[in-house]
Order: C-alpha cells, then structure tokens, then sequence
C-alpha cells in the first residue's frame, strides 16, 4: 500500500531509505540550485553512509553549478534505464510533476513502485510509491537535510554546500518570504559543519561571464512597465543569445530585476530558445503567480513559477500581461 503526503517527521521515509542498498536521485528539467543541491548533497551523504549512490540528470546542468559533483558529474538520460533497475530506490526531489521530468518520466513511471519523492511545491502527479511533500520547507534542500539528520548519515563540508545552495538559491540569499526558523535551522547545522558562506556566495553570485552581463542589458533593454509601473516584463530572444554569446542556463535568477524597483509588483521573463518560449514569473505579496502559471500548463511557488510552451513569444506575453492585468485590477 502506497503511502503519500506524509508529514514531518516522515518515518516511512527514513525507514525506506535506511534499508536501501542503492540510490539513484533525480531532479527536474532545467536544473536549479534546488534541485542539484539537493541531489548532490543526499548522494555524498548516503556514500559516505556506506552506500551506493548516483545522481541522474534528464537535462543539461547549468555551468555555474558543477562543482557540486566534482569529477563525477549525474548521469544522463540515456543511462536512465539501466541505473534505474541496478538502483534499490529512486529519490526524486524538488519535483512531483512527471511534465517537469524530461526524457526520464517514462522511465520513473515503469518503475514506480520504489520511487520516493522529496518535494517542496504544491500538486503534481502521483509520481512516486512514497512522497514527502512539504509546502511549508523553503527549499527541498531543507527536506533533504531533516532526512539525513533522522538518518544519522554524515553532513561533512561537501554536503553542507550542496545544501547550502539549495537552501539559498531558493530563499535569494536569505531574503525572500520563505526564509523561516526551519529554514535558518537548517544552516545553522551546515554552519557547524564548516561552511563558509562568503566563500560559497563569490562561487555562486560573483563567478559570472562577461557575456551573461551582456546578455542582461539586452534583456533590460526589452523592458516594459504596465499597470502604472506594477507589471514589468522582458524579453530574450533567441538572437540575444547569438548576439552576445550568452548561454541559455545563465538566464537564472534575472528576472528577478526589476523587482529592484519600488512600483513592480509582478515580473515576468520570457526566454525563447530553440526549442520552446521559457517564462519565468515573480510577485511580491499580493498576486499567487504559481496560479497565474497552472493556467498556461506550469507552476511552482505563490511568489516565484514559471511555465514552458512552443508558442511565439509575442502572442505568449500578450496572453500573460492580460492575465496578470487582470489580477493586479488594471
């Protein structure tokens, strides 16, 4: 019998993993910080526990975020199969949505019976045989570090900022609504464990390329305001990137600019790629974002969501602006 939603502290969870020999840990497409460090630090751990442990990647990893698995970086979908069957249990987390698990949903659905899902975001699929599925945790990174705390498996420095850059990556370094007492619990630990969080804030927020700088003023320069100045959105198109020689994974984190001004209550970023339009969303208190983006086929968190779909990106934006137009009552 399947055992979902649980709340904390999740027993069947830790019991589950605890009497697993192997692990193989995924995340979503177009990984984040959230995602990979999650998975990053729960592998090393369940090593150094005396498992077998290996991360799987369905996409790309952003170059910003490769030190977290040193030499050996995640599998990629076409070893998908044969880790699945080789692995005792599947833990995907940061996702219980099977459309946010390109080119290894099918895999995970064939397979479902020992999938375990560690997710912090509301809804999704019934992806996996047991789900901790906790709205209230700022970052997943957080679930993963309660889990290994109610295991006893080892938190050393390779951990610690792994979970770290879950942790802040999906709090804005700190500062965003969900950063809470658990969430500062969480790194007071890592803390103990001998982070260095200047060290980690210059590997993560003060390593960039000229060119994704470059890429920013382009998209900056496609701002627009709507509402009286409380609806920004921009733009990058696929030219942007050729112009500049951007990459597509250094898009994160930039439509969060123009919440720098006093008047925006709403951001939103389109990005167009080969592929499909990326749209990125991001509100201060009043409108639930995660709401507007279920309606175009997304989601995530009230302040922070994003969606995907092969549309033209003008006739998207047009559609989101008069949503978004419409909760802010202009």
């Amino acid at each position: 019998m399947c055992e979902n939603s649980l709340p904390r502290p999740p027993e069947a969870v830790v019991r589950r993993l605890a009497q697993a020999r192997s692990l193989l840990v995924v995340t979503h497409a177009r990984p984040d910080g959230d995602g990979l460090g999650s998975m990053s630090g729960l592998v090393r751990s369940a090593r150094l526990a005396g498992k077998a442990a290996r991360g799987l990647l369905g996409d790309a990893m952003p170059e910003r975020y490769t030190f977290l698995f040193g030499d050996e970086p995640p599998a990629g979908a076409a070893e998908s199969a044969a880790l699945a069957d080789q692995a005792d249990l599947i833990v995907v987390v940061d996702t219980c949505a099977y459309a946010q698990l390109d080119g290894l949903a099918d895999v995970l659905r064939a397979r479902r019976d020992k999938v375990l899902v560690l997710d912090h975001h509301v809804g999704g699929d019934d992806l996996g045989c047991l789900v901790w599925q906790d709205s209230s945790a700022a970052a997943a990174g957080v679930l993963v570090d309660e889990v290994l705390q109610a295991l006893a498996w080892p938190t050393d420095l390779h951990v610690a900022e792994a979970l770290a850059v879950a942790l802040t990556t999906d709090t804005g370094w700190l500062r965003f609504s969900n950063t809470d007492a658990r969430a500062l619990r969480c790194l007071a630990r890592l803390l103990e464990a001998g982070l260095h969080m200047d060290r980690l804030f210059q590997r993560l927020y003060q390593n960039d390329r000229v060119e994704r700088i470059r890429l920013m003023t382009r998209m900056l320069e496609s701002l627009r305001l709507h509402c009286g100045g409380r609806l920004a959105t921009m733009v990058i198109r696929h030219a942007d990137f050729n112009a500049v020689g951007a990459r597509f994974d250094e898009t994160e984190n930039l439509v969060n600019e123009p919440m720098r001004l006093a008047c925006v209550e709403v951001a939103i970023l389109a990005v167009e790629n080969t592929e499909c339009v990326r749209v990125s969303l991001r509100s201060r208190e009043k409108v639930d974002v995660a709401a507007i983006a279920r309606r175009f086929g997304g989601g995530g968190h009230r302040r922070a969501a994003g969606l995907r779909l092969q549309q033209d990106v003008d006739e998207l934006m047009g559609q989101l602006v008069q949503v978004c137009q419409a909760e802010l009552g202009c």
